[in-house]
């Protein structure tokens, strides 16, 4: 292109052939020049066999793969140029060069690619030993091996002096189109489309004066051969033609064009931390307040908050707040609204915590008033009143106010005599049946008469039930009826079988119908506050204060418009036992509790399920005790996550951008800094993820879920997300997959992805993670897929592996086709029985472990084996990392081998990580270390040596990055007084106990003990001796010496397993809870000898069901210690004597003071029972902080309730925060900074910050 200065020039060369104008045939001219002889020819064509070879480092061929029956295909002819007329005598022309011609080099060259496919040509050949042929060596790893059979390639790339005529024009033009903007190309594409024609056609001169009037000037020639190229019998097709010029503009390099193409979304961005943003947010509020001397009720607004949370769980609706602050008049509105309640929106699900709400508004309040004290005396100051826009009520008459009314009245006490009239009947024929005076005939009268009704009310009984419901709800509330008279007024009447369908259903006619005189007949124009709210006089049209009358009450909430019927809250009442009792057997209701008073003025407590009902005497402090029902001020933040998910994942660590390593456990996926030791967190999923990948710029992240066993809602689907802001780009797959989302990869830098799933044909998709669109979509027919990669050097294959599978296969995305493109050829080589890992180098050439211990080398990403390791590894290769020099392995004998990339692919080096460790599941390179997952879901390093070696002389570092379960956890305990150890200790069915450091976030111990299954834990406070319960019923005693343990003590006590485990305080009894109901005392005595041992005492039995929990006195009391136990479904309380075995009466232990506080059944945890968490979950287990002020709950939905404490009455609100599959255990830290739970199944050890 650098020999043509201009268009011009370009086309007025004369060594381009010229195209007839009827485009059907072609001749070559070639000015003042004759055809070449033979003996020109043959330097010509050597040339011509030399240039391929010369730019044969620029030509990108695809994979060998050996097909059986391929072909090669034959390019594809270049497409012609439209001819251009000339009106000089020696016009040159422009078109297509000849099919031979030497100068352009354009012409079809032969396959300069040998019969071996070596692409040696003859020249070359003869160059090397005189003519002899170079004998063939032994491939290197890197080598492609190549056989006499056809080979499937790439297409290949054309070299540089082969690029298309119409390419070198559309760089010109570019060059031409560069001074002009883009703005200015759309306003020459709306001219076009002005000079159109319904076919889109213009003609020569529109399409001139259309340059003209966007001031484009263009050669004439360049016109022409536009024209030329773009015309037809119809005119000249605009479409195209600009399509072209676009096409040209985006290659001008103009700035804007650049940044129109500049990729902005993959590049990471500044975060500001919570606490940063949360700062932001106070600011803003208090410069809101102090700009506009405003006011934030926050007490009124927590009044109705509190009101509108049915639920008890500190959440309402995003709409039910925004109403609710508007008319409180609460200056708070637009784009500062909307951050606060996405800030407030903790789980996105348009549920906004209020309190955090509220305590925003409170702490901005407070600042702006230390900042400006005039604001302190807004509070004092008369609202301004506002005017309310009217509604159509107040333009009516009042005459036709007064017909509406009685109209209303008369329809509602005809429901009221039918309702009378009915249950008269139902009343005599009950008495007649009693006195059995009443006949058969007319007992078969009277069914047919109701199953007559029944049948006329059927066909729309459903619409007239939620009608009704909704009737009901809004006469409840203080515009409820008001809105049946607008709907009256605009014609939309119920019928009268409506009426009485809806009366009949909600059986309520408590509401006085004179009230509404005083909502019709008044004419009311200003809104205000309830407590400053004024009162309508009947049948009179101005206002009159409120200060003379007593306040309305309902259950709606406040702040309504006086013209809308506006009335103050009243308290929910109370039930009584029996109510509620009775109501539970009624409905749905499964656990509620109750406060009453008896005649007696002795306030009793109890607990009330369908079953049972527990009762309690009151404790001794109880009037201390304030009965607050807000929920506690303090909140828990997710600080840190313990663990790894290598026991049944692949592929599952990355390394970002911004350094952090990302990994995933349960339905949480981690970013962890080594630099800063901290860690964030994206929950955006609703179950288990299963893959996880990372885009080549570092910044994208995807993830795949399974299907939720329990709720069919949460469907297996992809998540595409920001690794900086945390925040989901694109959802994909949601409803497609089945089972789960079992491997996930990147194709190079692009933004396709590739999903494999776990259905039964393991489906096999390709999407555009940015667009969300799907590229295609086949089926593997495979039993197992263990991993899916494409080939760095060859983005468009795609490498899958299983069980007694490898394939390879090509991706067409503009075609939305995914084919098979080879299978493997393993030749003499074994085959193994699965193929579990894959990774190539940045050559291009794949690297399998399978479940020999073998590692195969397949040469530039073919099907052919080009070196291998046979029998590498004891037992399966998890994990095979390819370095520069070097490819390191791990398998599931817990080795990790060096070898060097040679051709003989010697060992030098090797390092075993501890055998509680398990094998090696995946190695990540990460700067000059190596991250070591684990088969045991633990996470180590190790630092590379920077000798020959990588391994050479290299140690694990000695604390891991993470340590966790690998199966079921339950066990969890706190170590207050450990010097070495740490503060808590886990326990898991798969044997293993771990040690954790809460305030340093660390791990920093285990302990294996192979083939016990531990449900339950307890330590003393040195941590010298942990008591542990098993699945089989067993009862293990450890000591515990520095980073050793000794078994003191094993026993069966029962067949059931034992599920919980609690040392008394002086250390000399131990009490387990079993399965069945019983409580089994250990006490440590001296024998003969002057030796202790543990032996067995005795047992308790008087619960039904299995112990959830128990809790021993912190004091003796008769020179014995007590045990407090529970049992959750039924609900059940005992309190036993640790030495006679005896059960003690409930109220001689209400003053006693305990050990610890875990059983949900109790006098301080009433209040619990009779929120939504109770109605529809389990309770498994509580736990109260050391300060005796907050009480978290867990339940079998995973959610972590946060309470105040004690908490006695019905209607305590709480935090909810979504957490586990289901949450099994809960401990806070000994200083109160932090709560711990344990997921039972998910495997998650998540670490809460109280803040």
């Amino acid at each position: 292109m650098d020999e043509y200065n201009s268009i011009e020039d370009y086309i007025r060369d004369d060594k381009f052939s010229k195209i007839s104008p009827d485009a059907k045939s072609y001749k070559v001219q070639i000015k003042r020049q004759s055809s070449p002889s033979n003996d020109e020819k043959e330097p010509e064509k050597k040339q011509q066999q030399e240039k391929p070879k010369s730019g044969q480092g620029d030509v990108v061929n695809g994979p060998d793969m050996t097909c059986k029956s391929t072909k090669n295909r034959q390019p594809r002819k270049k497409g012609r140029l439209p001819s251009e007329d000339s009106t000089s005598s020696e016009s040159s022309v422009m078109g297509i060069p000849g099919r031979r011609d030497p100068v352009t080099s354009r012409g079809r060259t032969k396959n300069q690619r040998g019969p071996r496919g070596r692409g040696v040509t003859e020249g070359a050949e003869k160059a090397n030993g005189n003519g002899k042929k170079k004998t063939k060596r032994t491939p290197k790893a890197t080598n492609i091996v190549t056989t006499d059979s056809p080979t499937l390639s790439s297409p290949v790339q054309p070299l540089p002096d082969q690029i298309n005529p119409e390419e070198k024009f559309q760089k010109i033009l570019s060059e031409n189109l560069k001074e002009y903007s883009r703005q200015r190309m759309r306003a020459l594409h709306m001219s076009l489309r002005h000079f159109s024609n319904v076919e889109a056609r213009i003609t020569q001169k529109e399409l001139s004066q259309a340059f003209q009037d966007n001031q484009m000037r263009l050669s004439g020639r360049v016109t022409q051969y536009l024209i030329d190229k773009f015309e037809d019998n119809r005119g000249i097709d605009c479409e195209r033609l600009y399509r072209f010029l676009t096409d040209a503009h985006l290659k001008s390099g103009r700035d804007s064009v650049v940044a129109l193409q500049t990729r902005n979304d993959l590049e990471t961005q500044s975060e500001m931390t919570s606490e940063e943003k949360d700062a932001d947010l106070v600011q803003r509020l208090e410069e809101l307040l102090i700009d506009n001397q405003g006011h934030f009720d926050v007490d009124s607004l927590r009044e109705n908050f509190q009101y509108a949370d049915i639920e008890k769980s500190g959440k309402i609706g995003k709409n039910e707040v925004i109403d609710l602050c508007s008319r409180h008049q609460t200056p708070l509105y637009g784009a500062l609204l909307k951050s606060l309640l996405r800030r407030c929106d903790l789980d996105n699900n348009e549920l906004i915590c209020w309190p955090e709400f509220l305590n925003f508004l409170h702490v901005s309040q407070e600042n702006a008033q230390k900042k400006c004290p005039s604001l302190c005396d807004i509070p004092q100051k008369p609202k301004p009143r506002v005017p309310v826009t009217p509604s159509p009520i107040d333009e009516l008459s009042e005459e036709t106010k007064s017909r509406l009314v009685s109209k209303l009245r008369k329809k509602v006490s005809m429901v009221k005599d039918r309702n009378s009239n009915i249950k008269s009947v139902d009343g005599l024929e009950k008495s007649k049946e009693m006195n059995g005076d009443i006949r058969p005939n007319n007992v078969n009268s009277v069914e047919e008469e109701k199953t007559v009704t029944k049948e006329e009310e059927n066909p729309d009984r459903k619409r007239i039930v939620a009608n009704m419901r909704r009737v009901t709800n809004l006469v409840k509330t203080s515009s409820g009826f008001l809105s049946t008279v607008k709907t009256f007024i605009s014609g939309k009447r119920k019928s009268e079988s409506d009426m009485k369908a809806l009366a009949l259903e909600a059986n309520d006619t408590s509401y006085d119908i004179n009230s509404m005189d005083d909502q019709m007949t008044s004419s009311p124009t200003y809104e205000k506050h309830p407590e400053h709210s004024t009162q309508c006089t009947k049948g009179s049209g101005v206002n009159t204060s409120s200060s003379e009358q007593k306040p309305k009450t309902c259950r709606s909430a406040p702040l309504l418009s006086e013209c809308e019927g506006k009335e103050l809250l009243k308290e929910p009442v109370s039930k009584t036992p029996t109510d509620i009792k009775n109501s539970s057997s009624t409905g749905n209701v499964k656990e509620v509790s109750t406060l009453s008073r008896h005649k007696s003025d002795k306030m009793s407590f109890s607990i009330s399920t369908k079953n049972r009902t527990v009762c309690f005497p009151p404790p001794a402090d109880v009037d201390k005790c304030q009965e607050i029902l807000d929920p506690p001020t303090q909140r828990l933040k997710l600080d840190w996550v313990y663990g790894y998910r290598g026991n049944d994942c692949r592929s599952n660590i990355f390394v970002l951008v911004t350094d952090e390593i990302v990994y995933f456990l349960s339905n949480i996926a981690v970013l962890y800094s080594r630099q800063t030791h901290k860690q964030r967190h994206y929950r955006e999923h609703t179950d288990d993820i299963r893959c996880l990948t990372v885009h080549a710029k570092g910044n994208i992240v995807v993830t795949g879920q399974v299907t939720s066993k329990t709720d069919p809602q949460n469907q297996a689907h992809i998540r595409v997300w920001r690794a900086d802001t945390l925040q989901t780009i694109q959802v994909l797959g949601a409803g497609m997959y089945q089972k789960m989302v079992l491997s996930v990869a990147f194709s190079g830098s692009s933004d396709l992805l590739a999903v494999v799933d776990n259905s039964a044909e393991k489906r096999l998709t390709l999407w555009n993670v940015i667009s969300g669109e799907l590229k295609g979509d086949t089926i593997v027919n495979t039993e197992n897929i263990c991993e899916l990669q494409f080939n760095p050097k060859y983005p468009d294959v795609l490498v899958i592996s299983g069980k007694e599978y490898l394939s390879w296969w090509k991706i067409y995305p503009e075609s939305r086709m995914i084919q098979p493109l080879a299978q493997p050829d393993y030749e003499n080589f074994l085959r193994a029985k699965y193929v579990i890992c894959l990774s190539h180098n940045d050559r291009g050439d794949l690297m399998t472990g399978d479940s020999n211990g073998t590692v195969y080398v397949w040469g530039d990403g073919g099907n052919k084996i080009t070196n291998f390791i046979k029998h590498g590894h004891d037992g399966p290769v998890f994990t095979v990392l390819c370095l520069k020099t070097h490819v390191l392995t791990g398998g599931r004998d817990g080795f990790l081998y060096s070898w060097h990339f040679n051709k003989n692919m010697d060992m030098d080096g090797e390092l075993q990580i501890p055998k509680s460790e398990g094998g090696i599941r995946l190695l990540v390179p990460h700067g000059d270390s190596i991250i070591i997952g684990t088969t045991v879901n633990s996470m180590l390093s190790i630092t590379l040596s920077k000798k020959n070696s990588p391994l050479k002389d290299v140690l694990l570092d000695q604390v891991p990055m993470t340590q966790g379960h690998f199966n079921e956890v339950r066990g969890l305990t706190r170590i207050p007084h450990t010097d070495t150890m740490g503060t808590v200790l886990t326990a898991g069915t798969d044997g293993i106990l771990c040690w954790f450091n809460p305030l340093g976030r660390d791990p920093v111990c285990k302990l294996v003990l192979k083939g016990i299954q531990f449900l339950s834990v307890d330590a003393l406070p040195s941590g010298k001796h942990v008591v542990l319960g098993t699945r089989e019923g067993h009862l293990v005693v450890l000591d515990i010496l520095g980073v050793s343990s000794t078994e003191s003590f094993n026993q069966k006590l029962c067949k059931e397993k034992i599920t919980i485990v609690k040392f008394s305080p002086d250390g000399a009894s131990i009490a387990a809870g079993s399965s069945d109901g019983c409580i089994y005392i250990c006490s440590h005595v001296n024998k003969e000898d002057g030796s202790k041992s543990w032996e067995f005492k005795g047992k308790f039995k008087n619960h039904t069901n299995a112990i959830q929990s128990l809790d021993w006195s912190a004091e003796t009391v008769d020179s014995a210690f007590l045990i407090k136990s529970c049992t959750a479904a039924p609900p059940e309380q005992c309190v036993w004597n640790a030495v006679n075995f005896c059960q003690t009466d409930k109220q001689d232990t209400m003053s006693i003071k305990w050990q610890s506080e875990t059983c949900a059944v109790d006098v301080s945890m009433c209040g619990l029972w009779s929120t939504k968490l109770a109605r529809d979950s389990d309770i498994y287990c509580v736990a109260v902080n050391p300060e005796r002020s907050l009480v978290a709950v867990g339940d079998s939905r995973g959610q972590i309730s946060l309470f105040r404490y004690p908490c006695f009455k019905q209607g305590a609100f709480c935090h909810t925060y979504r957490t586990h599959s289901t949450v099994r255990n809960l401990l806070f830290s000994e200083d109160g900074q932090f709560l711990l739970s344990v997921g039972g199944r998910d495997l998650t050890i998540l670490q809460w910050e109280v803040t």
